[in-house]
């Protein structure tokens, strides 16, 4: 085999074999410590209600509000991409002094288990008690969960999914 395609052939295994780590890295960060955390479709048009189902894939019994009589609680927050690709956090719900809220205590997911919530998508205004839609973009949701002890809060990233504009663009 002449030395230009060996190389040439190198090369590209080489490519192919750092991109499949990338991308395997990319699935492990959705799913750390043995929890999915993931929505029902990739794209929503502006105002479509988002299912995001939370999957209890580890050893051992875990608690989150999504379990829970509050589940959209377990919505720690949104993230929009910005311009410049970074994540930009935004509120999903009122934040004190502007409002106070009685919620849940969190459920138990058990070993194997899942628990789905149905959230119609709102941001509040800075954390005051005005909401709007999310602007068309890129999104993912911060999920909060207890660890098996309820002593450590964690959070697993759902997929990243985007909202179009409601006009059907």
């Amino acid at each position: 085999m002449p030395a230009c395609i060996r190389n040439l052939f190198f090369i590209v295994a080489a490519t192919l074999f750092v991109v499949g780590i990338a991308v395997c890295s990319a699935c492990a960060g959705n799913s750390g410590n043995g929890i999915a955390v993931a929505t029902d479709k990739h794209e929503y048009q502006q105002g479509e209600g988002i299912r995001i189902v939370f999957t209890n894939n580890s050893p051992e019994s875990v608690f989150s509000h999504i379990r829970s009589l509050t589940p959209a609680f377990s919505i720690q927050h949104i993230e929009k991409k910005n311009t410049i690709e970074q994540w930009e956090k935004l509120y999903v719900q009122c934040q004190y002094p502007h409002c106070t809220y009685e919620i849940d205590a969190p459920g138990e997911i058990k070993a194997g288990e899942s628990a789905a919530l149905e959230w119609e998508p709102l941001v509040f205004v800075n954390g005051t008690p005005q909401t709007v839609l999310p602007e068309p973009g890129v999104y993912r949701l911060a999920i909060s969960y207890e660890d098996n002890l309820k002593k450590k809060w964690l959070t697993a990233y759902t997929n990243i999914f985007s909202i179009n504009s409601g006009r059907g663009e």
